[in-house]
């Protein structure tokens, strides 16, 4: 006993998907550009602006950049940053830290104000360091994951319809 199946028009299929292909690629693309411009502008906005992270020097939300490139295995977003103590923030840190021999100038000793400033040195050494993450990219990630994933679910039945 055995059942047989046979598909009609199943080169006019594979034409029609050789076609939507690069529609499909070029929709994907523009989509993506979107979403990261989005992801950018939300983790600024609502990331921090002191809602996770208070605003001191602004170098970390001004270094928030999103790109979109093509690799070996597909279109890819990034949003991120080149701030070297980002990942401190993002994840955490919990050990010991080694800090260096430097100089602070006092203005106050024992609850007194001085009459001048005195720079002292400060010798090197370790301490520990307990610092909770505070989650600026991979909330705002997300946070927007559903919004994300129906925006390259529409580019694609755009491209295909």
């Amino acid at each position: 006993m055995s059942i047989e199946a046979v598909i009609v028009g199943d080169d006019e299929l594979r034409a029609k998907f050789q076609r939507a292909s690069g529609t499909i690629d070029g929709k994907l693309v523009d989509s993506m550009g979107r979403i990261t411009i989005r992801l950018q502008a939300h983790v600024v906005r609502n990331k921090l602006s002191g809602q996770v992270l208070k605003v001191r020097t602004n170098n970390l939300r001004g270094s928030i950049h999103q790109e979109v490139s093509r690799d070996g295995s597909g279109i890819v977003g990034r949003v991120g940053t080149n701030v070297e103590y980002a990942a401190f923030h993002e994840y955490g840190f919990s050990g010991t830290q080694n800090v260096r021999e430097h100089m602070r100038t006092i203005k106050m000793a024992f609850g007194k104000m001085l009459k001048t400033p005195k720079r002292i040195v400060i010798s090197a050494h370790a301490r520990h360091v307990d610092y909770p993450e505070h989650s600026f990219l991979r909330s705002a990630l997300d946070d927007q994951r559903t919004e994300i994933m129906a925006e390259l679910d529409n580019a694609v039945k755009e491209a295909i319809q």
